[in-house]
């Protein structure tokens, strides 16, 4: 067996291992709890805000993409010579 495929054997067993309840915060375990419905409000708003910037990244770049195909770039750029 390879040094990798041992890695990766001993991976496995040990998150079969642990227990399912371990895979989850202490907040997502408990979904009525007060600490829940208070956090579920800041993780959307951080999302949404996430989403914004990524939008305004992309848009930003579409937009420069588009400049310089509609301007023929600078060999049109009349210079005082």
């Amino acid at each position: 067996m390879s040094r990798l495929a041992s890695v990766r054997v001993l991976l496995t067993g040990l998150a079969c291992a642990l227990p399912a309840e371990s895979w989850a915060c202490a907040v997502c375990g408990v979904p009525k709890s007060a600490a829940t419905r208070g956090i579920l409000p800041a993780v959307v708003l951080m999302l949404v805000l996430l989403g914004i910037v990524f939008g305004a990244f992309i848009r930003f770049f579409i937009r420069a993409n588009r400049l310089k195909h509609q301007s023929g770039g600078l060999d049109r750029v009349r210079t005082s010579s």
